[in-house]
């Protein structure tokens, strides 16, 4: 890569610094070339031939902002450096200035001593600049060409389609097809020699009302297929669609609904229909079980026995408090009837109890079996007085010993 607008000889003067990184830039060696003049620059020590190189070498190796920054700080200097006015031209064409880029280009091709393909070496170039000579018109590509065909003036004309017949081309409607072209097939070719074939595309009306049967019908694959059709036929039915399957649980139907969100530009909502589907669909929402029947309390017998009071007939005073029968649980009635019984059982073994403790306080075993009204009177013929509970617990000895 030579540069045939600036002379083979560094002036005389220059740094050994700056003369052996240009040599390393015409002899190709970019890498060393732009170590070499990174480091003049950070310690100051370039030139303006020196900027100019280092906005070469930043812009053969693709930092063109920093090779545009460059070129403009050595058309400061030189206003008519060829290479600077190239690269600057190139820089302001990537930035979007194409005025200032083409201005450039003009000047770059006004100072230059020989051809402009020469400082670029093989460099792309910008639309600013005439194309090069020297490249290849660009050629039609043949990978996917079709045989060559002929249009028949007259398609109505019955000797013009004897003469093809006759010829041996293959006709189709009004195009002739030449057979002595190319046998390969393209690479899309599918072997036949007409035209595209028409795709016979189901209705989306119709499918959105078998999505909705299917949906019904508790097929949901096959709603979710129907539905997913008719959305991608007619993306205008992408709102009934999100209607119909609002709700849904299963992975293919929230698909399908992320597929009408996308189609209504919904895409928020899209996403976390894709994400909700990728995680296996919605939880299913459990049913509430029935709870069984209430089951009456059943009281245990002594409860029974020391709540029920001796009636003055002798059985168990039951109100309608304590037998209560819930309405759906009849067989609750025999358990009820055993506690009743219980409690009858234990009320009258209690009244049994205490009659015999009333006849056996009765007898006095000094009078005997008597119990008539002179048990209470003493030989002197007074009453005897027996002390108070609050006496004898007072400890009065009078009454005592009485």
């Amino acid at each position: 890569m030579t540069v045939a607008s600036r002379p083979p000889k560094p002036p005389t003067g220059r740094a050994a610094a700056l003369v052996l990184a240009h040599a390393h830039l015409r002899l190709g060696l970019l890498a060393l070339a732009q170590t070499e003049l990174e480091t003049l620059a950070e310690l100051g020590r370039l030139d303006t031939a020196g900027l100019v190189d280092l906005a070469e070498v930043r812009w053969r190796t693709g930092d063109m902002t920093a090779a545009g920054e460059a070129a403009v700080a050595a058309l400061r200097a030189n206003d008519e450096d060829p290479v600077a006015l190239l690269i600057a031209s190139e820089a302001a064409t990537a930035n979007g200035r194409p005025s200032e880029a083409r201005r450039l280009a003009l000047r770059a091709m006004a100072f230059a001593t020989g051809s402009i393909d020469v400082i670029f070496a093989g460099m792309s170039r910008s639309v600013a600049w005439p194309p090069d000579a020297d490249e290849p018109p660009p050629t039609a590509p043949t990978l996917f060409d079709r045989p060559s065909e002929t249009i028949i003036p007259d398609a109505g004309d019955p000797t013009a389609r004897s003469a093809a017949a006759g010829s041996g081309a293959v006709t189709t409607g009004s195009t002739v097809v030449d057979p002595t072209g190319p046998v390969e097939l393209g690479f899309w070719d599918d072997g036949e020699a007409g035209g595209p074939v028409a795709i016979d595309l189901p209705d989306p009306a119709k499918e959105l009302e078998a999505g909705r049967a299917a949906l019904v019908a508790g097929s949901l694959d096959e709603a979710a297929l129907r539905f997913g059709l008719a959305v991608r036929l007619a993306p205008a039915l992408a709102p009934t669609v999100l209607e119909v399957t609002a709700g849904a649980r299963v992975p293919a139907l929230i698909i399908v609904r992320g597929d009408a969100y996308r189609s209504t530009g919904h895409e928020q909502e899209a996403r976390e229909a894709y994400a909700i589907a990728a995680r296996g669909g919605l939880p299913e929402r459990r049913k509430r079980s029935r709870g069984k029947a209430s089951k009456p309390r059943r009281t245990s017998s002594r409860k029974s026995a020391a709540a029920a009071e001796p009636s003055a007939s002798g059985t168990p005073d039951v109100t309608e408090a304590d037998v209560i029968t819930p309405p759906d649980a009849p067989s609750a009635e025999p358990a009820i009837d055993r506690d009743v019984a219980e409690g009858a059982k234990a009320t009258a073994s209690v009244e049994a109890a205490t009659e015999t403790a009333v006849d056996e306080a009765s007898v006095d075993p000094l009078l005997g079996s008597s119990g008539t009204v002179g048990a209470d009177i003493a030989l002197d013929g007074e009453p005897d007085v027996e002390p108070a509970p609050d006496d004898r617990l007072a400890g009065n000895p009078d009454e005592s010993t009485t």
